[in-house]
């Protein structure tokens, strides 16, 4: 760039003599420079225009014209004839160099063939300018930005703030819901005009009875307030029933039947052997419920619950139900028979129900029949009273005997016996515990029920009875 402004300087102001080479200024010195300098000037410029740094026809024409105007300016003879012809403005024609070289100074024998130290061209410096130019207008862009976002953050703080309520306005909204009375004076004593939402007609009928009623009750659009009579109007049902009125025709919201499961009583699970040909076992507990299947007299059911008059029969899916009244006990084991009692068959298809077996004589038994005490025959209970059921037995029993508590209605068969087996004679059967009192038994909680007690031992599902049963007590349930 130093070399673009030399020469445009140099033509500007006329320094280059057309007739005389101007030596001085090829070599970028002053008419009165010392030999010194003339060298230095001369390293220089070597440098920039050796063939190695340019080898354009231009860059060796000039190093020519270096040479020359060197050893005219180095040689004081020839510096001093050329000073005379440039004053003059003759023609200058410097004398033939000798073969050999002259004294060149030893700087510039080293220096001549180096390379020339990489620089910028006019192009390289004005694309380093546009680029720093350009890193500055980014750098203040980036300034910019920061200061605009810093302005725009404030403001949507400014709008959030203005959208959520100060602590004045929070105050002062509380003092007045404090201070301001609610619009519903309520009616509690009755009110001749009905202030907004009270809708409570108060009705007093020829008789002197003072009855209200409800916007869904039957007649209330026929009833009309009048005030002169006595009439009122009330805000809620509590407000009229706490003066004393009555509701005249309630409407009650009709209750949906609860679903057989609601109504059903889980009982131990036990096995029972059906009684009829063909019997259906129900998706419910009644007889309008879909059918899910039959099965085969003599086949065995394990039942797990009771829904009034209905089984539940264990490991259904869908759960099904059977008639109780269908279904029987296993058949006793042959060893329960009495000597000289007809056998019973096991591998007889039809069980026997066990109702209709013959009761062999006390003799054939390991024990006795217990003796019934509690309750007394024809006794009145109702459901929620715990019943004591209380027996005599004359004998120890063995680690695996125990005694049987069943139940039946009178009307129904088979004896159904309670879950838990008892070494006690005296039990307790609490409903409100679901012992069986009549919550827990397969029929419903009103009627005439037969008790009676046994000692039996061996398998739950099929028992072994080791005495007589006792003599059945019936007790009368009520509500």
């Amino acid at each position: 760039m130093a070399q673009c402004w030399f020469f445009i300087s140099q033509f500007a102001i006329g320094n280059f003599t057309f007739g005389v080479k101007d030596y001085y200024t090829l070599l970028n010195v002053s008419p009165d420079a010392t030999p010194a300098q003339i060298d230095a000037a001369y390293r220089r410029l070597m440098q920039r225009h050796h063939p190695n740094a340019r080898s354009s026809p231009q860059a060796l024409e000039r190093l020519r014209e270096l040479n020359e105007a060197w050893r005219v300016l180095s040689d004081a003879t020839q510096r001093a004839a050329y000073d005379r012809a440039r004053a003059s403005g003759a023609p200058y024609q410097p004398p033939t160099p000798p073969p050999t070289l002259r004294n060149v100074p030893q700087a510039n024998l080293a220096d001549f063939g180096a390379r020339r130290k990489s620089g910028g061209t006019c192009l390289v410096a004005l694309a380093v300018v546009f680029v720093l130019l350009f890193a500055f207008g980014i750098l203040a862009w980036g300034l910019d930005e920061q200061l605009h976002f810093g302005a725009r953050f404030e403001r949507a703080i400014g709008e959030v703030n203005a959208l959520l309520p100060t602590r004045d306005a929070v105050a002062t909204e509380v003092a007045e819901n404090q201070v301001t009375p609610t619009p519903d004076p309520r009616c509690r004593d009755g009110c001749e005009t009905p202030p907004p939402g009270c809708v409570v007609k108060g009705d007093i009928e020829n008789d002197g009875t003072r009855y209200f009623y409800l916007p869904n009750d039957e007649g209330y659009a026929r009833v009309n307030v009048n005030v002169a009579r006595g009439d009122r109007w009330f805000c809620t049902q509590a407000d009229a029933q706490g003066a004393g009125w009555v509701r005249k025709a309630p409407t009650e919201t009709p209750t949906l039947p609860p679903p057989p499961e609601a109504m059903t009583t889980t009982v131990a699970r036990r096995a029972l052997v059906v009684c009829g040909e063909n019997v259906a076992l129900y998706q419910g507990p009644g007889e309008n419920f879909p059918i899910a299947r039959t099965v085969a007299n003599g086949a065995r059911l394990f039942i797990n619950g009771v829904n009034g008059e209905w089984s539940v029969v264990s490991g259904e899916n869908p759960v099904t139900y059977v008639r109780t009244n269908q279904l029987c006990p296993p058949p006793t084991r042959a060893a329960a028979q009495p000597t000289g009692a007809p056998a019973h068959d096991s591998n007889s298809a039809t069980p026997t129900p066990a109702t209709v077996i013959a009761i062999p004589a006390a003799s054939s038994f390991k024990y006795p029949a217990p003796q019934l005490l509690k309750p007394t025959n024809g006794e009145k209970y109702w459901c929620k009273r715990e019943l004591v059921l209380q027996w005599n037995f004359a004998g120890t029993l063995a680690p695996d005997e125990f005694f049987l508590v069943e139940s039946k209605p009178v009307e129904h068969e088979p004896w159904l016996a309670l879950y838990d087996w008892t070494k006690e004679t005296t039990v307790f059967l609490n409903p409100n515990r679901g012992d069986g009192a009549c919550d827990t038994v397969w029929w419903g909680n009103t009627g005439v029920y037969e008790w009676r007690v046994s000692v039996v031992r061996g398998d739950k599902e099929m028992p072994t009875y080791l005495s007589p049963f006792s003599e059945a007590q019936r007790i009368n349930y009520s509500e």
